[in-house]
């Protein structure tokens, strides 16, 4: 039987992000970050927070969606079809719930830069396309949820039991300021909100997989010292 998608991806990606790898899937590991830099969350109160230094590096994505952005008769469709992601610090906060379940806070310190492409349509059936490069500037991602995790061969199945619907990124491009100069332009006649717009291109939504999500944390992507205290913390021989 073949694995689930988010199985098969999670693979590529950084398992240390485990409850929010759809901001970096599908991703393949290039080069590692010479300095890393931590990514400060909140943590619970009674969490152990946990790092994986070889999580550290640059991922090459392929295809990242972002949700439509919605202003008047016009939709914009924003993708990303060729981008990296420079991934400089990251935290994963766990505290048990109880019946094999955490409560799990991931920061992720990041930056990249990549591809845009903007598809515009209307309600009345006219459409276009728009292309230029886009830079994710430096930020800190934040991401809670709920997991459980199952040891597997070659690592863990982490479930993610409950997530939210999408993570915030902001990003910064000219294809963004040139689509809010056009809306300006249209407003007089479509009655259109263009600082709505500009704040919708500048701080756009990735939507995550949904709850029942699987993913698999390797093994191989840890140290033996981080093996053995993640072992340690859940309660594995």
């Amino acid at each position: 039987m073949p694995q689930p998608r988010y199985r098969q991806i999670a693979q590529q990606i950084p398992a240390a992000a485990v409850l929010a790898f759809a901001v970096l899937a599908p991703a393949a590991p290039v080069q590692p970050v010479a300095e890393a830099a931590e990514a400060t969350t909140a943590a619970p109160a009674g969490a152990t927070v946990f790092e994986f230094d070889r999580l550290n590096r640059t991922y090459q994505m392929d295809d990242s969606q972002v949700a439509p952005v919605r202003q008047g008769p016009i939709t914009i469709a924003l993708s990303s079809p060729r981008n990296s992601l420079i991934l400089k610090g990251h935290s994963v906060a766990l505290k048990p719930l109880g019946d094999g379940r955490y409560q799990a806070s991931v920061g992720l310190d990041l930056l990249g830069s990549g591809d845009l492409t903007a598809d515009l349509t209307t309600d009345a059936g006219t459409s276009s396309r728009l292309e230029d490069l886009v830079v994710v500037p430096r930020q800190t991602v934040e991401v809670d949820g709920t997991v459980t995790f199952r040891r597997v061969p070659g690592g863990w199945d982490v479930t993610a039991l409950s997530l939210p619907p999408a993570v915030a990124l902001d990003i910064q491009s000219r294809l963004a300021g040139n689509l809010v100069t056009l809306c300006g332009q249209m407003a007089v006649f479509l009655g259109l909100d263009c600082d709505g717009l500009d704040r919708s291109l500048s701080h756009v939504e990735v939507p995550l997989p949904p709850a029942g999500s699987v993913f698999f944390l390797p093994e191989a992507e840890l140290t033996a010292d981080e093996v053995a205290r993640l072992e340690a913390y859940l309660g594995e021989p």
